[in-house]
């Protein structure tokens, strides 16, 4: 089953970038995206606490893709541990998601960066998959009813995050 839905997201990625000449070819919609509820997401952080979306319902919730080996996702860290560190007085919780398949690496990650939050790592892609993350860095906002507020890709600007947890924190 989780091939099959591996397939389906590669075919509509390449199908996505198809089109006729003229461009009035709809894209088909790939992907978690703003407005959608948030696949669920559960387990036990590489801090040892478990984590859950569920759990964490009538908070915002900013959820944080990354790799140990990604460039951006090393640039970004030092201001998304700033933005967390920030946001904790407004109990905006911050939950990071390793798609490292070596525990080792994602834990020399997380030393070496100082991250100030919990991270499950996602070696079986899993989450990945639910959530239709094309790599890393991707940045959900989730908001307090467990909806996709924001959806940002690529190396995030600490402004803009802000922006999106401003604007889910004062929706709803």
């Amino acid at each position: 089953m989780r091939l099959a839905r591996q397939l389906c997201l590669v075919a509509a990625l390449a199908v996505a970038g198809c089109g006729s000449a003229g461009g009035s070819a709809a894209t088909p919609r790939v992907g978690v995206h703003p407005g959608d509820t948030a696949p669920a997401l559960a387990g036990t952080s590489l801090e040892g606490h478990r984590q859950s979306l569920a759990a964490l319902q009538g908070s915002v919730v900013v959820l944080v893709f990354w790799a140990s080996w990604c460039a951006p996702c090393q640039a970004e860290q030092p201001a998304v541990n700033a933005l967390a560190r920030q946001e904790a007085a407004s109990g905006v919780h911050f939950l990071g998601v390793s798609v490292d398949v070596d525990r080792g690496a994602a834990q020399a990650y997380v030393a070496r960066y100082a991250v100030t939050y919990d991270n499950l790592i996602d070696a079986q892609q899993t989450v990945v998959v639910d959530f239709e993350v094309a790599g890393p860095p991707t940045t959900f906002v989730v908001d307090r009813t467990g909806h996709v507020a924001a959806e940002l890709v690529g190396e995030l600007s600490p402004d803009n995050l802000r922006a999106h947890i401003a604007s889910a924190l004062s929706s709803h």
